[in-house]
């Protein structure tokens, strides 16, 4: 999935490039949830991208729409879950975690889907409730 933000064999070590993409894919996941991405969830995505994900090949509304696509095509959120699982530490999964409620929280209204799609991925995630909560206080407050 997303072969074209992998680095060519024998580079160093790839940063999670890709699997920071995967992790604005479960924020369109939580945006999307209540079948409508608001004008400052979609804002809060692209910054996201534009900050994490390298816009030298594709612009970030580039990246966007190949998101929104392969939500649309549906791919696995345990696919998602499992890559990130895999491949972060507890303190970047906690990150994502962040990213998730930050996504949830751009419109101003957490919607019940919104919250759901994140506990359990926060669950899937192997982050304690109380770690969940915490977030969650800390990016409504702000």
């Amino acid at each position: 999935m997303f072969n074209w933000f992998k680095k060519k064999r024998g580079e160093e070590k790839e940063e999670p490039k890709n699997l920071q993409l995967i992790s604005l894919c479960l924020a369109f996941e939580v945006a999307a949830s209540d079948n409508d991405i608001d004008k400052r969830e979609k804002e809060l995505i692209l910054n996201k991208i534009k900050d994490n994900v390298d816009t030298s090949i594709l612009s970030s509304n580039e990246v966007f729409e190949i998101i929104k696509n392969e939500n649309e095509v549906k791919v696995s959120f345990y696919d998602l879950i499992h890559e990130i699982n895999k491949n972060l530490s507890k303190d970047e999964k906690e990150e994502v975690v962040r990213l998730l409620w930050e996504t949830a929280y751009a419109d101003n209204i957490l919607e019940v889907d919104e919250e759901r799609i994140i506990r359990r991925s926060a669950e899937m995630l192997g982050i304690k409730s109380s770690i969940v909560l915490k977030i969650k206080d800390e990016v409504k407050s702000n």
